[in-house]
């Protein structure tokens, strides 16, 4: 539950002041903190699913926030060029999340 909880709470962190103006390096590195947190707590929570039926879903999602925390990186590193795989990575866990629900 925690990586679910701050992996929305690093977009709510983002996105609420982006949409008004107010986005600052503070809200940045806040947003990174969060998101960090996020991945590493569905890599526990993926090590504490081994052997159940749900495993293999946590592998999923963790592969996906793995790809987000990446191309997070990236846009650290070489800036604009990254964010538009940024926000494919973060949009794949939305349509992961209904691939799962729907399945």
């Amino acid at each position: 539950m925690l990586s679910h909880g701050c992996f929305f709470a690093a977009l709510l962190v983002y996105y609420i002041p982006k949409a008004f103006g107010k986005k600052t390096r503070f809200i940045i590195n806040l947003h990174m903190v969060l998101g960090s947190l996020s991945v590493l707590g569905m890599l526990y929570e993926t090590a504490m699913k081994f052997g159940t039926d749900r495993f293999l879903k946590y592998v999923g999602f963790s592969c996906v926030m793995l790809a987000i925390a990446g191309t997070g990186y990236l846009i650290t590193k070489n800036g604009k060029p990254s964010v538009k795989w940024h926000i494919l990575a973060t949009l794949s866990f939305f349509a992961y999340l209904a691939l799962i629900i729907i399945l």
